[in-house]
C-alpha cells in the first residue's frame, strides 16, 4: 500500500479499536513475517476487515465496491481488457467500461498506485474512476477470470482425451505420461478444481471409465467421466509429478508436489494412491496458503469461545486437543492456535504427517516411517530441542499419549488433534490407548471438537418459517446432545441459489465447536474413570456449549442452515 506508516497508525488508532502498544506489536510482527502491516492488523482480529477499509476510503477519496454484489453485471470481455496476470500482479478488477462515455471504474486494493491507474487509463484510452475493495471482494472479482475455463472445462478436456488415447495406445507409459494431451488434461483438472475453491480432487477407476470427483466446500460433486484406457497413463503423470514409483500398483503411496498456476501463483498437492478393484485410485488434497493469519473469529469461534482457548492456551504447561473427523479443519484450527502462540520469546517444534502449511519460524518436521521418524519417535526427539510448545499433528497410539502426557508434565504445552465424535468422549479414547487416568486428570487443560458446515451464499439469503417437522427435529437432538434448556429459532435461513454460488446457496464453510474445559469437579470424573455421560453431563452443567447449539446460534444468525447442522452433528 501506498500510504505511510505514520498516517495508518494514525488511522487505525482513530477507530479506538487498538492502542499505540498494540500497533506497535503489529508492525514488529509486520517486519518480523515479511507480511504488511495492513495484512497483520486485520489478521490479529483487531479491527474487522470492512470496518478497516471504511476507514481507508475517506483518506484515499476513494467510494468502496464490493465485487461480490457486482458480480452479476461483471460482463467477461470487459474483464479480460486488462490481462488476468496483471490484475492478479496488482491486485486490480476492471468491473466497468463504458467506450462511448470514455469512463472505466476500477477496483483496487491501493487506489494511490497510480502508476497502475496511469497503465489501465492509456491501455483503454478512457478515464478510470478508482474504488476501494477489500481483499475477499477482490479475490471474488479476480475468480470471474476462470468462469470462463468453468464453462469451457468438458471442451477443453474432451479435445485432450481425443489425442490421449493414441498416447494411452503406447506401451511406453512413463513417455505417454509426458506427452502434451495428458500433461493438459491434468493440468486443467487442477487448475479447474483451484478455481472451485476444491478441498480435494478424486480420480475414481471404474469397470468402463474414470470418473473424476471434486470435494467443494465438503460435499463431493461429479466433474467428469473418462475413457478408461487413459487412466493408467494419468495415474502416471500424477506419480512422476509427486515423486513416487511408476511401476509399483501394488502398494499405497503417498506424495506431494507444487502446482504452479496460470496467474504465476502455487499451490501445494497432497497425493494419495491406492490399488482398489478396477485400477489405482488418486487422491490430491489443494493447500492453499491463506494471504494473511487464519483468526478464530474467521473459523468461526464465538467471542466466549475465544476466550475461554486464549486463557487454556496462555498456560506454560498441560494439553490442548482438537478432535473430529478427517477434513473437518482439526490441522487449520491447530495452525490458528500456533499464530496465537508464534512470538520470539518461545520455541515452537512440530511432528505432523504431513506438513500442510510452512509456518515462519515455527520449526516443523515430516513424519517419514522410512527414515525412522514416527510420531512417538519423532516427539521423543523433539524434546530434546529444548521446545516451549510441541504440536502433535495427531495422536494415534500408545507410545505417542505416553510422551505426550509425559512433556505436558514436564513444562510444556502440547497441542494436538484426536478422532473422536465429540470433546467429552476423548478421555475413555485416551484411556483406552494406556494413558492413566491419574496423568490424564493433570494435564490436559482443554478438548475442542468441531465440524465444518456450508456457509450461506451471501448474496442470496432468504428467511423462512421453520416447519413443525423441523422443530421437532431441532428438540429430538438438543434431547441427545444433552441439553434441553436453550431457544429454538422459528425463523430459519437458507440461499436461493444465484450465480454467485452456481445456484447451490452456499459458499465457503465455517467450524461449529464444542471446548470442554477441564475443571476439578471433571478431574474428580476423570480419577474414577466416569462414563462418557457422566462426564458430559456434569460438563454441559458447568457451562459447556454444545456443538448442536452452536450450530444453532449461526442458524438464527443467517450463516447457515438448519440442514446443515443436522447433516454433520445428527446422533
Amino acid at each position: 500500500m501506498h500510504i505511510s506508516k505514520d498516517k495508518l497508525r494514525e488511522i487505525a488508532l482513530e477507530s479506538g479499536l487498538i492502542t499505540d502498544e498494540d500497533f506497535d506489536a503489529v508492525a514488529e510482527e509486520s517486519r518480523r513475517s515479511g507480511q504488511s502491516i495492513a495484512n497483520v492488523l486485520i489478521g490479529s482480529g483487531k479491527i474487522p476487515e470492512d470496518y478497516f477499509t471504511e476507514l481507508l476510503s475517506p483518506y484515499y477519496s476513494a467510494p468502496i465496491v464490493n465485487l461480490k454484489k457486482e458480480a452479476e453485471t461483471i460482463d467477461h470481455e470487459i474483464l479480460e481488457l486488462i490481462p488476468e496476470v496483471y490484475a492478479k500482479s496488482k491486485n486490480i478488477v476492471l468491473f466497468a467500461y463504458d467506450k462511448e462515455q470514455g469512463r472505466a471504474k476500477l477496483a483496487m486494493l491501493d487506489p494511490f498506485d497510480y502508476e497502475t491507474i496511469e497503465y489501465v487509463r492509456a491501455k483503454l484510452n478512457v478515464w478510470v474512476d478508482v474504488y476501494l475493495t477489500t481483499l475477499p471482494s477482490l479475490r471474488y472479482g479476480l475468480k470471474q477470470y476462470k468462469k470462463k475455463v468453468g464453462i469451457n472445462f468438458d471442451q477443453i478436456i474432451s479435445e485432450n482425451v481425443e489425442q490421449s488415447m493414441s498416447v494411452a495406445d503406447e506401451a511406453d507409459v512413463t513417455k505417454g505420461a509426458a506427452a502434451v494431451p495428458i500433461v493438459s488434461i491434468l493440468d486443467n483438472v487442477i487448475d479447474h478444481a483451484a478455481s472451485l475453491n476444491t478441498s480435494d480432487i478424486h480420480f475414481e477407476p471404474l469397470e468402463k471409465e474414470l470418473l473424476i470427483r471434486f470435494r467443494i466446500d465438503g460435499i463431493m460433486q461429479e466433474i467428469v467421466s473418462l475413457p478408461k484406457a487413459i487412466a493408467p497413463v494419468l495415474v502416471a503423470r500424477v506419480k512422476i509429478l509427486a515423486g513416487m514409483q511408476i511401476d509399483e500398483h501394488r502398494m499405497p503411496q503417498d506424495g506431494r508436489f507444487r502446482f504452479d498456476m496460470d496467474d504465476g501463483m502455487s499451490i501445494d498437492v497432497r497425493v494419495n494412491i491406492m490399488p482398489v478393484f478396477h485400477g489405482e485410485k488418486v487422491e490430491m488434497r489443494i493447500l492453499k496458503g491463506a494471504a494473511r493469519p487464519l483468526t478464530l473469529k474467521d473459523l468461526g469461534f464465538s467471542d466466549a469461545a475465544t476466550d475461554i482457548l486464549f486463557n487454556e492456551i496462555k498456560k506454560p504447561h498441560g494439553m490442548v486437543l482438537v478432535t473430529g473427523p478427517t477434513g473437518h479443519g482439526k490441522t487449520t484450527t491447530l495452525y490458528a492456535i500456533l499464530q496465537i502462540l508464534n512470538t520470539p520469546s518461545v520455541n515452537i517444534t512440530t511432528i505432523e504427517d504431513p506438513v500442510e502449511y510452512e509456518f515462519p519460524r515455527v520449526n516443523q518436521t515430516q513424519v517419514n516411517p522410512k527414515a525412522g521418524i514416527t510420531f512417538a519417535n519423532g516427539l521423543r526427539a523433539l524434546l530434546r530441542q529444548n521446545p516451549d510448545i510441541i504440536m502433535i499433528g495427531e495422536i494415534r497410539d500408545n507410545e505417542t499419549v505416553e510422551i505426550a502426557i509425559h512433556a505436558a508434565l514436564t513444562g510444556h504445552l502440547v497441542v494436538s488433534s484426536l478422532h473422536t465424535n465429540d470433546a467429552t468422549s476423548a478421555l475413555p479414547r485416551l484411556l483406552d490407548m494406556g494413558a492413566p487416568a491419574f496423568l490424564l486428570s493433570s494435564t490436559i487443560n482443554l478438548v475442542i471438537a468441531q465440524r465444518l458446515v456450508r456457509r450461506i451464499c451471501a448474496s442470496c439469503p432468504e428467511s423462512y418459517v421453520a416447519s413443525p417437522e423441523i422443530i421437532r427435529l431441532i428438540k429430538a437432538q438438543m434431547e441427545l446432545s444433552g441439553n434441553t434448556t436453550g431457544d429454538i429459532p422459528t425463523t430459519l435461513y437458507r440461499g436461493r441459489g444465484c450465480k454467485v454460488c452456481g445456484n447451490s446457496g452456499f459458499q465457503g464453510q465455517i467450524g461449529i465447536y464444542e471446548l470442554f474445559r477441564i475443571n476439578d469437579s471433571v478431574r474428580e470424573l476423570i480419577l474414577r474413570e466416569a462414563t462418557v455421560g457422566e462426564v458430559r453431563k456434569k460438563a454441559i452443567e458447568d457451562g459447556m456449549k454444545t456443538m448442536f447449539e452452536d450450530g444453532l446460534d449461526k442458524v438464527e444468525r443467517g450463516i447457515t442452515t438448519i440442514e446443515e447442522i443436522l447433516r454433520v452433528v445428527k446422533e
